[in-house]
């Protein structure tokens, strides 16, 4: 049977233990951080795909010029807080031809000293797919 010196002698002083319980919540703290960005720039990504699949159909059948079809998904970007700029967008064809490439990138950051991470990508290429 070890002796209560011994034992807490293993287990560390009152100091040590609240120092790694500190250092635990920061790593738990950082990684739901990380985490969440990466959710949110997923989640957003998905809405904001969802939503120029529709303006591309919208604006295909109603012969909407591409300067017109740029400005809405540049406003929906905004909307979603999606890093995208006007020359990031291109927009060929018209009509049933109406072809949209996107590609952009979003930054990950590491909580409180705002130092990028990682770099997400992301890329879409959307046509005009008649009804059937």
């Amino acid at each position: 049977m070890q002796t209560k010196e011994a034992t807490d002698a293993e287990r560390g002083s009152p100091l040590q233990r609240y120092a790694a319980l500190c250092l635990w919540m920061f790593i738990g703290f950082v990684y739901l951080s990380l985490m969440s960005q990466w959710i949110t720039f997923s989640r957003h990504d998905n809405q904001f795909a969802q939503s120029m699949q529709r303006a591309v159909q919208i604006a295909a059948t109603e012969q909407r010029p591409a300067k017109e079809l740029r400005t809405l998904l540049l406003v929906r970007a905004e909307e979603l807080s999606i890093p995208i700029r006007g020359d990031d967008i291109h927009i060929s064809g018209g009509g049933a031809t109406l072809r949209v490439n996107l590609h952009y990138e979003a930054d990950i950051s590491m909580p409180i000293l705002n130092q990028t991470l990682y770099r997400m990508k992301f890329g879409h290429d959307l046509t005009y797919l008649p009804p059937q």
